[in-house]
């Protein structure tokens, strides 16, 4: 009886110690479950460093620009073409040659004009013989003064029709007018040429000339501002200008685009083929005014704040790995413009400012940077 009894005293116990294990068990993991939530709601209390935009000031403004496309030309082009008709004898040059003023181009068959010429030259022999009889005998009363003026008239006539058909021979030969390069040829040779047809286009590109087209309100100011510093720039050329000089500026605007016309000088440049028909941009700088602005910056007005201690932006001071520390810096202002607010003094090229939630910002803050570009 005491064994029985004894056996269940056993299982009672065991039972017992079953349960206060199996909930100790699960206060441990609740308070584990408790732990990680405290420590979340601890990580989530720290707020995140706040992004800030800024803009990097870059150096003190000195110049202002105005860019226009231009296309190149050249100083002297014509084309060439025969002011008689004929068949072309001879071709001398071809596109690309290099020629010299007065150099023979082409030639028409002239046998024509050759005849022609002969036969001028034989009636004026023949008139002008008796033109020279007719005046001595007119002395003498021999012959009338009505004949002799008949023959004085028909003298002249023939005089002028020879000339006529020496300038004609003339006009069978093409030469340049001045020198340059044979930019095109029109015609091949031997062809039957037309008076006036153009055959060569002869180009002058010992200089060059730029047309770019201005809006009226920089025509405006062209006589009012100091003579600006023009350049022209090719793509094809990086890293290097050409200066130029104005040549001609046309007082008509154009009726379709409203613009006028500028023509600017530009000396031929050694070791670059640069030829009309180019495309160019063409800088125009001017000195800004060195009394009031030089060494000076400008700002966005709302990046520069006030209070009773004066003028003052917020900087971003790199703290490496994208961070900054916010710091507070009195400035000197001059004024404003278009531009932004003009700094005389307080800021430095190569800063970060910061351009925006200034109302949040206060020395010492630290942020995470945003930048976006440079001013």
């Amino acid at each position: 009886m005491t064994g029985k009894n004894d056996q269940s005293h056993y299982h009672l116990k065991h039972r017992f110690f079953n349960r206060i294990t199996r909930v100790s068990g699960i206060s441990v993991l609740i308070f584990f479950l408790a732990a990680c939530d405290s420590s979340r709601e601890s990580a989530a209390t720290v707020p995140p460093l706040r992004l800030v935009k800024v803009l990097e000031i870059s150096e003190p403004v000195q110049y202002q620009y105005k860019e226009f496309p231009g296309v190149v030309d050249a100083v002297q082009k014509a084309d060439l073409a025969f002011r008689v008709s004929g068949k072309l004898d001879t071709l001398r040059v071809k596109e690309g040659d290099i020629v010299a003023k007065d150099q023979l181009l082409a030639q028409l068959d002239d046998r024509d004009y050759r005849i022609q010429l002969n036969s001028r030259e034989a009636e004026y022999k023949q008139v002008h013989a008796d033109y020279l009889r007719a005046r001595k005998l007119v002395d003498r009363g021999a012959i009338s003064r009505s004949d002799f003026n008949k023959l004085q008239a028909q003298n002249s006539t023939a005089q002028a029709n020879l000339a006529t058909a020496k300038q004609t021979l003339g006009y069978t030969s093409l030469t340049a007018p001045f020198s340059g390069r044979i930019a095109k040829r029109y015609v091949e040779n031997f062809e039957e040429i037309s008076a006036m047809q153009p055959i060569l286009l002869l180009q002058d590109t010992s200089s060059l000339t730029i047309k770019v087209n201005l809006p009226s309100s920089l025509m405006i100011k062209l006589h009012q501002d100091a003579q600006p510093e023009i350049n022209a720039f090719f793509d094809t050329i990086p890293g290097q200008k050409f200066p130029l000089k104005p040549l001609e500026i046309s007082t008509q605007a154009d009726e379709a685009t409203n613009t006028y016309q500028v023509t600017l000088s530009m000396e031929a440049v050694e070791g670059y083929n640069i030829l009309p028909g180019m495309s160019v941009t063409v800088r125009g700088r001017r000195d800004i005014d060195k009394e009031r602005e030089q060494g000076s910056f400008y700002l966005p007005a709302q990046a520069v704040l006030g209070d009773e201690q004066g003028r003052y932006v917020y900087l971003a001071i790199p703290a490496g790995e994208g961070l900054a520390t916010v710091e507070r810096r009195n400035v000197e202002t001059g004024r404003l413009s278009q531009r932004g607010v003009q700094i005389l003094s307080g800021v430095n090229a190569g800063e970060a400012l910061i351009v925006a939630g200034m109302s949040k910002m206060y020395p010492g803050l630290e942020v995470r940077l945003s930048k976006e570009s440079s001013l």
